[in-house]
């Protein structure tokens, strides 16, 4: 009999328009950053955060350059940089072409050719390839400076802690050991994305095990294609969903809003978490194989979350003393 830790979340779950949960094709996983950096023993590096709008920016320096922000972003499968801090480095791409694979929404975004740019995180070389988007929309919907965006690639080489207590992040070397409590979730390997197993319940609490993205570069709580609601038995909840509208790198887009009973995550419970559900169109999202995500509306319930993907994990730390007053632990007794 092993026990069950219940993360009550309903007072910090979001209801407002998201940043869509995962872009773009898998990405070549030796195409960024120095790879015999990341190899070599780095120590930590730990730099501040700030989380505005259920979003995590980080301070970092281009081409040698401090004082420009990044958006940290798991479910971006590659390094982004904004076509207007592009110009200010001197950097005009020769040709944007319109793309409609990329993120969620009904317009068109516009990508250059990736380029050689130096980001540092701290005394950190966080990446060195970017690919150019025109992120002008984003940063006025979310009334933030966006200079690009740190995704999967960067998250592939390191071990990255996010400590939503502290608001710190703290990167470490690919042979880092974890010596802490928290619980070990394995990533599924093969997806190109950072992807974990977890438990959805429905009504009367039946299980419905499903494999999600886990996206620090979205707001929601947790986001389901439609297609795959018949094979989890998941119809009823988006029956029972009212509509709404979203934002992705692409635009609005209308979406059904709803809930399920619960989500776990190891042996955390989320219960009455937001769902929202898309449906699967080829001019509104990129071709998904992975049946939804999980966004910063659950991971922040969390007191750390370390992607540790050189071990093909992620671990999730409960909060401890003092708690937040939003999350609530409290034992019962698993079946």
């Amino acid at each position: 009999m092993r026990s069950r830790i219940i993360l009550t979340l309903a007072a910090m779950l979001c209801v407002m328009p998201h940043a869509d949960p995962s872009r773009t094709a898998q990405p070549d996983s030796t195409a960024d950053i120095s790879v015999n950096a990341s190899k070599q023993s780095i120590g930590e590096v730990t730099v501040p955060f700030e989380y505005f709008k259920q979003h995590i920016y980080v301070p970092v320096s281009l081409q040698g350059k401090p004082g420009f922000t990044f958006m940290l972003d798991s479910g971006a499968s590659k390094n982004v940089l904004n076509l207007r801090t592009a110009r200010q480095l001197g950097i005009h791409p020769g040709t944007m072409e319109p793309e409609k694979s990329v993120g969620f929404g009904y317009e068109r975004i516009y990508i250059a050719p990736e380029e050689n740019v130096g980001v540092e995180l701290g005394d950190l070389p966080a990446a060195h390839k970017m690919s150019v988007m025109d992120l002008n929309k984003f940063e006025m919907h979310f009334s933030h400076s966006t200079d690009g965006m740190l995704g999967y690639p960067f998250f592939l080489h390191y071990v990255v802690k996010v400590d939503f207590q502290t608001k710190l992040i703290s990167i470490y070397s690919a042979d880092y050991v974890y010596r802490g409590l928290g619980m070990k979730v394995p990533m599924v390997p093969g997806k190109g994305y950072i992807v974990v197993p977890v438990t959805l319940g429905s009504e009367r609490h039946k299980p419905h095990a499903v494999d999600v993205i886990v996206d620090t570069g979205s707001n929601v709580s947790l986001l389901l294609y439609e297609n795959f609601l018949r094979a989890l038995d998941l119809e009823k909840s988006l029956r029972q969903s009212v509509p709404a509208e979203a934002f992705g790198l692409n635009g609005y887009y209308q979406i059904q809003r709803g809930m399920v009973d619960s989500l776990l995550i190891g042996d955390a419970e989320t219960h009455n978490p937001t769902v929202d559900y898309l449906e699967k169109n080829e001019d509104l999202s990129p071709n998904r194989t992975v049946p939804g995500a999980i966004g910063n509306g659950v991971l922040q319930g969390f007191r750390a979350v370390i992607f540790d993907a050189p071990h093909h994990r992620i671990i999730f730390e409960l909060p401890n003393a003092p708690l937040a007053p939003t999350v609530v632990m409290k034992e019962t007794m698993a079946p």
